[in-house]
């Protein structure tokens, strides 16, 4: 297949995979917040999330943007896929908006700087896949250097609150997607080279559950501990910037090679970073807000109905009693 054509599916399939992330993560932070809350990294929470509808479907979602991106990454190199698939937030827009205010001026210059500085960092980008796969002994130190990554952020992630400990904790939740993005890669070109059977004797797809499980209990941890704009953009940044240093460290991936090139692609980096804070900013606490009252004044309606007092049954507190434990 040509370079042109596989440039294609990959940048294709790459979208998709934003857009179905963006989607999961909107409906996940939802049920997230409205989940009884957990003092530490628990898999109780997963439990719990696990009878919400909504929250299911946002992992089906999830598991097809997985599919999507191994797709992607099946075609096209890390430092291309990555830096697409970080504009989720995009696609989480619409989502939020159903419960939030309309998009407004600083809202779209949020998108404006997020697509147009992805863009700018790809154009700059010279054309190389790399190559499939990397030495045992460079996968060794790469798992150990997220490992440590994710230990010191969840140790102060525990000695922090509200969005410092959800920024603290999205942060190791972007550091495991990073790596789960390289493995697929791994993964993807090897399934092509020898088939699905032939994969499962392989360490890559064990690796692969093993990190989506732990992705999974992170980022529900980091959505549970605060605001959408505390944690989304944090893992957009972490994830791309994590999967371009995978991709050049463990696969031989280039960045640009002239100082121009260098430069354009640190402002595009630059600037898609500042419209996804922008972002977060819109897809964070309004639209939480508004669908946790609308649950509780559901709940309220049905006891009001039933003769009884607005209780616990859906893992809140009444309003008063809300407002008086603050």
């Amino acid at each position: 297949m040509s370079d042109p054509a596989s440039t294609a599916i990959a940048v294709l399939a790459a979208l998709g995979a934003a857009g179905s992330f963006g989607v999961a993560a909107a409906l996940q932070h939802r049920q997230a917040q409205l989940a009884p809350k957990s003092a530490d990294l628990s898999f109780r929470l997963l439990a719990r999330l696990a009878g919400r509808p909504l929250w299911l479907a946002g992992i089906v979602l999830a598991a097809l943007a997985y599919g999507l991106q191994a797709l992607a990454l099946a075609f096209g190199p890390l430092s291309l896929v990555a830096p697409i698939v970080a504009t989720d937030l995009l696609f989480a827009l619409p989502v939020a908006a159903r419960y939030s205010r309309p998009l407004r001026a600083w809202d779209w210059l949020g998108c404006v700087l997020a697509a147009g500085g992805v863009a700018a960092f790809l154009a700059a980008a010279p054309p190389s896949s790399g190559r499939s796969d990397a030495p045992p002994r460079h996968w060794l130190l790469v798992f150990a250097c997220v490992a440590l990554a994710c230990v010191l952020a969840l140790s102060a992630s525990r000695l922090a609150g509200g969005p410092a400990r959800a920024a603290l904790t999205a942060t190791a939740a972007g550091a495991v997607f990073g790596l789960t993005a390289a493995v697929t890669l791994s993964l993807s070109r090897l399934v092509r080279a020898v088939g699905p059977g032939g994969a499962l004797a392989h360490w890559q797809p064990w690796a692969l559950l093993a990190l989506g499980l732990a992705g999974l209990l992170l980022s529900a941890n980091a959505f549970q501990a605060g605001a959408l704009a505390a944690s989304l953009p944090v893992m957009d940044t972490v994830e791309p910037v994590c999967g371009v240093l995978l991709g050049t460290l463990l696969f031989g991936e280039r960045l640009a090679a002239s100082p121009a090139g260098v430069g354009v692609q640190l402002a595009g980096a630059a600037a898609a970073v500042a419209g996804i804070t922008l972002l977060g900013r819109y897809a964070g606490t309004t639209a939480i807000g508004n669908s946790a009252n609308q649950d509780h004044l559901l709940t309220g309606a049905r006891a009001a109905r039933q003769g009884q007092p607005a209780s616990r049954a859906d893992g809140h507190r009444p309003a008063l009693e809300g407002r008086a434990g603050r």
